[in-house]
């Protein structure tokens, strides 16, 4: 929410170079706000960043121009590429968020890892991918014939006393110890065949490393969809490109998105998405009604492309998933706010109400689950429930009464008019007038 505080830690040091690592080899995977919104925050670290400190963040929304739907957007992104860590808690005054900032790793360990270097490929192509590598190369003395003649401690320093570790020392390593850097990973995959995927399509023309670079998208749209390696081997094959066997991830979702939707039974596994979810006390399990119990069913065991589809044609059978629907959807998937099976039981609650999903309105309901702590598809029934027996809400004004205007006799259907008798003195006025109306007529046409 806008009206939350937030405070900076910083866990690691953070230099001019780290600046231009973040810069240059950061910002094209997660964007000019995303970036922007970090090096802001490093503005603003202490070494010790006290409760007190936390500011309102309608403050980063002022300085970065964006709104909370950006801005939780910058937020993610910067999580995902392990720039940052985000805590929460509630006080007496509010809650706040704790965003602890970590350095970029090395140039080296960047191009060596398979994830950030690969998607850093995909984003600038070949020659700019080729030109920041030749940026950041160093290139010290590697020559064989040259005698490396540096001294070593010893030969510097010699120890008369070798004195245990001073209490003081011993505490100032533990206070200087750094946290480890995030990992950048792609959890479990969803326990997904990526083997079984390469063995299939070896026999393509597709180009070796083309699934592994493109594996965090692939892996998105076979959560989406609920593929099956066959069907996603052969829709993979499509969208290779002949000559320079390169896979075109725009084409591959646009296949996926028509095969959906040209076959009424398309072939797209139900199968139930894996996801670490937290455990949920039986007693919430438990006491759920039929329809509730069946919707955690349904939830749990389709895809969340497959379960908007239903949920739409059950509601009404001539209704489909429009493009912008489906957009919005893959959107709020690919972020991995929540498991897809809560992401399905957001989708059943407000398609309630509403005929049609939008971004926006996706994006309202996800920022009140997450203040209420929503995780689990059992969460998300519980939240459902306690929404469902809290009072409607007055509209500002209705509490003014309704003002009632009296219908006039004229608008009545059946007004007749009443003629009445004009008196004497009106007549002789009205007579009086029309004399002198024709008096100044007549003048007027004399002169």
């Amino acid at each position: 929410m806008a009206q939350d505080d937030y405070l900076v830690a910083q866990a690691t040091y953070f230099s001019n170079v780290d600046q231009h690592v973040a810069v240059s080899l950061y910002q094209p995977l997660v964007g000019p706000v995303a970036m922007a919104l970090y090096l802001s925050l490093w503005q603003e670290a202490k070494p010790l960043p006290l409760v007190s400190d936390r500011r309102s963040q309608t403050r980063l929304l002022d300085l970065l121009n964006i709104g909370v739907d950006a801005l939780y957007d910058a937020r993610v992104h910067l999580e995902a590429v392990g720039l940052m860590k985000t805590y929460t808690t509630t006080d007496a005054i509010s809650r706040y968020y704790a965003y602890e900032l970590y350095a970029p790793v090395t140039p080296q360990a960047f191009f060596n890892d398979d994830l950030l270097g690969m998607l850093l490929y995909d984003r600038v192509g070949d020659a700019r991918y080729t030109e920041l590598a030749q940026e950041f190369a160093l290139h010290p003395v590697r020559r064989d014939d040259w005698q490396d003649v540096s001294a070593n401690f010893l030969d510097v320093y010699h120890l008369t006393n070798v004195l245990e570790t001073p209490q003081a020392a011993t505490q100032a390593q533990q206070n200087l110890a750094l946290k480890p850097q995030p990992e950048v990973t792609l959890a479990d995959d969803g326990g997904y065949d990526w083997e079984l995927l390469a063995a299939t399509l070896a026999r393509t023309n597709i180009q070796p490393g083309e699934i592994d670079k493109n594996r965090a998208a692939l892996y998105e749209i076979a959560r989406f969809y609920g593929l099956e390696v066959p069907e996603f081997a052969r829709q993979i094959q499509k969208a290779v490109d002949v000559i320079t066997g390169k896979l075109n991830m725009r084409q591959l979702r646009q296949f996926i998105e028509q095969s959906y939707r040209k076959q009424d039974k398309p072939a797209f596994s139900d199968q139930k998405t894996k996801v670490n979810a937290a455990p949920v006390a039986s007693s919430t399990i438990n006491d759920l009604t039929p329809q509730e119990a069946d919707l955690l069913k349904r939830a749990n065991t389709q895809a969340p492309r497959t379960f908007l589809e239903n949920t739409k044609k059950a509601k009404n059978s001539r209704a489909y998933a429009a493009s912008n629907e489906t957009y919005a959807l893959r959107d709020l998937v690919t972020r991995q706010v929540f498991p897809d099976a809560t992401v399905n039981i957001l989708i059943d609650y407000v398609l309630r109400s509403y005929d049609s999903l939008s971004q926006a309105l996706l994006n309202g309901f996800v920022q009140r689950w997450i203040t209420a702590n929503v995780t689990t598809p059992e969460s998300a029934i519980l939240q459902i429930r306690k929404e469902a027996q809290q009072p409607v809400k007055n509209s500002r004004n209705s509490k003014r009464p309704n003002r009632q205007e009296e219908t006039p006799d004229w608008m009545k259907p059946d007004y007749q008019p009443v003629s009445k008798p004009v008196s004497v003195q009106s007549k002789q006025s009205i007579q009086a007038g029309l004399d002198r109306l024709k008096a100044m007529r007549k003048k007027g046409s004399e002169s």
